[in-house]
């Protein structure tokens, strides 16, 4: 019911694994698309201090210059529908934005790292209150959603990192199956892989920052949460300017 969030750029050369990850990241992006209209009432006091006005970009680089932005970067993510219900539901003046970056070398696709993000910004009157409805919303979606290969695992996490400056930031890992894995071919990865999602919220911003790192996610490893965290405070820092 919701427009499709763009996927990571794909790498040059990397074939059929690389593929396979970048498709984990669409399926559990797409579980979150649109939750935060559930809730939301510009205007309002709770949750951190407003600091005063501010929109979300997407520059060409972010996290000191390591990651880039994918030609990928500027399709699908919230439609015009999702706007308008965004606006109903009470997130006032809202906007939306989304981008793929990536990090590494492209001859080697499975030493890259992906950045998904996908974010609105407007006036948002509790965030915490709209965060914690977005992941949710994610549950509820990934439970009720006949064949849907992704799965929440366990409840957000609550993290204030440097940086982050009192905003909302909670992290909460899913899982994505690999029906490659189905065949045997150990060369395809294992039977399912582990993406964190984090989402943060203030006065005027909220970000969905999916981030991972591809050598990571074929050797079957847990995401840290953690360390996604404090990534995203850094990502945030990147994208959230003053209006």
């Amino acid at each position: 019911p919701y427009g499709m969030p763009p996927q990571p750029p794909a790498p040059g050369g990397g074939g059929k694994k690389a593929g396979i990850v970048i498709g984990a990241v669409a399926i559990v992006a797409a579980l979150g698309v649109g939750a935060y209209f559930v809730l939301g009432s510009g205007g309002g006091t709770g949750g951190p201090e407003d600091d005063g006005p501010h929109k979300l970009t997407t520059p060409a680089t972010v996290l000191g210059g390591e990651y880039k932005k994918g030609d990928a970067a500027d399709s699908g993510g919230f439609d015009e529908k999702d706007i308008k219900n965004a606006e109903k539901y009470g997130v006032k003046d809202a906007k939306d934005v989304n981008a793929g970056y990536q990090a590494g070398d492209e001859s080697n696709p499975l030493a890259m790292k992906m950045i998904n993000f996908m974010g609105v910004y407007g006036d948002i009157g509790d965030p915490e209150k709209v965060v914690d409805a977005m992941f949710a919303e994610m549950k509820k979606n990934a439970s009720e959603d006949e064949g849907t290969e992704g799965e929440v695992v366990g409840s957000p996490k609550s993290y204030q990192p440097d940086g982050l400056d009192g905003a909302v930031l909670k992290c909460q890992e899913t899982k994505v199956s690999n029906s490659d894995a189905e065949s045997g071919d150990a060369a395809v990865g294992p039977s399912e892989f582990s993406v964190p999602v984090c989402i943060w919220g203030d006065h005027s911003t909220l970000g969905v920052v999916i981030h991972i790192e591809l050598a990571d996610a074929m050797a079957g490893k847990a995401g840290d949460l953690g360390k996604a965290a404090e990534l995203t405070a850094e990502f945030r820092e990147d994208v959230r300017v003053k209006a």
